[in-house]
């Protein structure tokens, strides 16, 4: 740390002073009034800071360390919906999932994984090493299902990511911590003060060389009885929390997912109202749900139902783009707004805040060369995004929003790339039929046109080619290499001769049989029966001496369909022997990785859903019947 406000080199300061910081941290470069706080104020927790003489405010507690995420915790769309807890009961009633908090952002994070917690974390508490000895450390189980607060215990801001945690979820040991106030309605008034500059340089002031930010260390930050009476206080953070959390209602993988942005903007311009726009997930975490009421909130919705443009798809996502838009505006006014109310009610200084703001990077007030924008710390896990999701990147979410719906809804969960005869001669829609089926219900046929340049100009391709090659990759990515969409393909690259679509949700034991018996077979023997004409042709022209130009381009069809059938071929003899029992080596953090893929396995690939996508899509990347992207599913 420098003391950038006077650029000072040298400081003077007695070991006394040092003590006055609670466990005396070698900050020799905060200022008297600041060192002065931490003997005012009492600690957010005085148990953990040792200072049982003082009010108690909160319990700052660390959670569950599974001490095997991969085989005790999932993304919540891997398990059933109806299989997540929200209580210690129901865990004990048959459901075996609950929502586990690790990571996360100020204000509201997306919930998205979910802990093994089955029967009262009953496997967890039995998980011990070969010799006996306990390997999960399942830590403070009575703060479980509660609600209160968590905060990321690392982050490229500088502030602390200090987050509303709701009732009905695990907390974790490792990567959040959180913080249970003594009394709820001082919940939101500390979530404001935990995000708050000042609260980032204290910790800074008890942490010199940001260890991290523990427990230990959160526990002694000063906590003004101001901070917790402030109704303004309380207001700036559940109205951030809420703007945060209805805009993550546009992104598929969240917890409170409604539809993509770009559809909510479409439905609000024909009418629809809060009330007819609520989760359809299932996920328990979104019951609660309800569009806000505050002023700032319905003005940041308001951009929704204007339009911007000429086009279809085209002025909808500009209008996402303006909703986003104003909702960072509105947030950096509510952080604004936190850090002069906590200045205020702590008394600090002009000389002292100065000091504060240059230390946390940002400039002071006036200075106008800087752009003052703050960095979003880095969470795989979180709803908001850190950039602003692009015009095309909206028109990315509706297509593949409508993908997943078009293969949700199949009834065996096995959906063709293109238009198949199956092999008991019924015509079966490919996947790009069908999405341009769900686009004109949704815009009307007469849009279609306009509807396909918009889609071209955003996927950089036709919708056939983009379904053909990049849909998968996106989706992977998309949900976070945890896919729960698999395109099944003839080659690894490029378009393939065949290709389909299948569903986790209804993976069992018979799809891969059915994909190579109903889907691929035909396409096979159609392709064989193509090669016999094109190669019964070529003789021919080769027997009657047709011209040389002619003949090289009979030759060469013969040859690119012979090189079809291989390739057909080659994928039917894949799927095939991923049928017959087999064993697979692979290099993973858990043991029970490679236990379990050998098992589904061990009497040819029989999936088990229960184990997640993790350890089922192994033998299938492995065997070469996916494309190249999921080589990216590791762990």
């Amino acid at each position: 740390m420098s003391d950038v406000a006077s650029n000072r080199i040298v400081f003077t300061v007695k070991l006394g002073e040092l003590a006055e910081i609670p466990g005396t941290p070698f900050a020799y470069w905060a200022p008297a009034s600041l060192r002065e706080l931490f003997q005012k104020y009492p600690p957010l927790d005085r148990d953990v800071a040792r200072m049982p003489d003082k009010p108690k405010i909160a319990d700052v507690k660390v959670g569950l360390q599974t001490s095997d995420d991969l085989r005790f915790t999932r993304f919540w769309w891997e398990v059933p919906a109806e299989e997540i807890a929200a209580s210690r009961e129901e865990t004990l009633q048959g459901k075996k999932w609950v929502p586990f908090a690790k990571g996360g952002r100020s204000f509201y994070h997306d919930i998205q994984l979910v802990v093994n917690w089955a029967n009262d974390g009953e496997e967890i508490k039995n998980f011990r090493e070969p010799g006996g000895r306990l390997r999960s450390r399942p830590q403070n189980e009575s703060f479980y299902f509660r609600p209160g607060l968590a905060w990321a215990d690392v982050g490229s801001s500088p502030r602390l990511d200090m987050w509303r945690l709701p009732s009905g979820s695990i907390f974790s040991c490792e990567s959040a911590h959180a913080v249970f106030p003594a009394s709820q309605s001082h919940t939101w008034q500390i979530n404001a003060f935990g995000v708050a500059e000042l609260s980032a340089l204290l910790f800074w002031i008890l942490d010199p060389l940001e260890h991290g930010r523990s427990v230990g260390t959160v526990a002694k930050l000063p906590v003004s009885p101001a901070i917790l009476s402030s109704v303004e206080l309380a207001f700036f953070a559940r109205e951030a929390h809420d703007l945060l959390r209805e805009w993550a209602t546009g992104d598929e993988t969240a917890t409170v997912f409604i539809a993509p942005w770009i559809l909510q903007a479409w439905w609000r311009q024909k009418g629809r109202s809060d009330a007819e726009l609520l989760p359809v997930t299932g996920h328990p975490l979104a019951r609660d749900f309800a569009w806000s009421e505050w002023e700032g909130a319905r003005r940041v919705r308001q951009v929704l139902w204007e339009a911007w443009g000429d086009g279809v798809l085209r002025p909808l996502a500009e209008a996402c783009a303006r909703w986003e838009e104003a909702l960072r505006r509105r947030l950096e006014q509510i952080q604004s707004e936190i850090n002069e109310e906590v200045y205020r009610l702590y008394g600090i200084g002009e000389e002292d805040r100065a000091l504060i703001e240059a230390e946390l990077g940002r400039p002071a007030e006036g200075d106008q060369e800087a752009d003052g924008k703050e960095e979003e710390p880095e969470d795989k896990e979180g709803a908001a995004p850190e950039a602003l999701v692009t015009r095309d990147e909206h028109v990315r979410r509706l297509v593949h929003y409508l993908v997943h719906e078009a293969v949700k809804e199949d009834p065996d969960g096995i959906v063709p790339l293109r238009d198949t005869y199956t092999a008991a001669g019924e015509l079966e829609r490919g996947l790009a039929f069908r999405v341009r089926a769900k686009l004109a219900e949704l815009f009307g046929e007469t849009a279609m046109p306009t509807v396909e340049r918009e889609l071209r100009e955003a996927l950089g391709k036709t919708l056939d080619e983009w379904l053909a090659t990049d849909f998968f990759g996106y989706h992977t990515g998309l949900y976070r290499l945890r896919p729960i969409i698999w395109h099944i393909a003839s080659r690894p690259r490029g378009v393939p001769a065949f290709g389909c679509f299948v569903y986790w949700h209804k993976l069992d034991a018979d799809t891969l049989r059915k994909v190579r018996e109903v889907y691929l077979r035909p396409v096979l023997e159609g392709a064989q029966r193509e090669a016999e004409r094109l190669a019964a042709q070529y003789a021919e022209k080769r027997a009657t001496g047709a011209p040389v130009r002619e003949l090289r381009e009979a030759e060469r069809a013969w040859r690119q369909a012979e090189e079809r059938v291989g390739e057909l071929r080659d994928l039917s003899e894949r799927i095939q022997n991923l049928l017959q029992p087999h064993r697979l080596s692979l290099t993973s953090r858990s043991a029970w990785v490679a236990e379990k893929v050998n098992e589904i396995t061990a009497h040819g690939c029989r999936p088990n859903r229960d184990y997640g996508v993790r350890v089922n899509i192994e033998p299938l990347k492995q065997a070469g019947v996916l494309p190249v992207d999921a080589a990216r599913v590791k762990g």
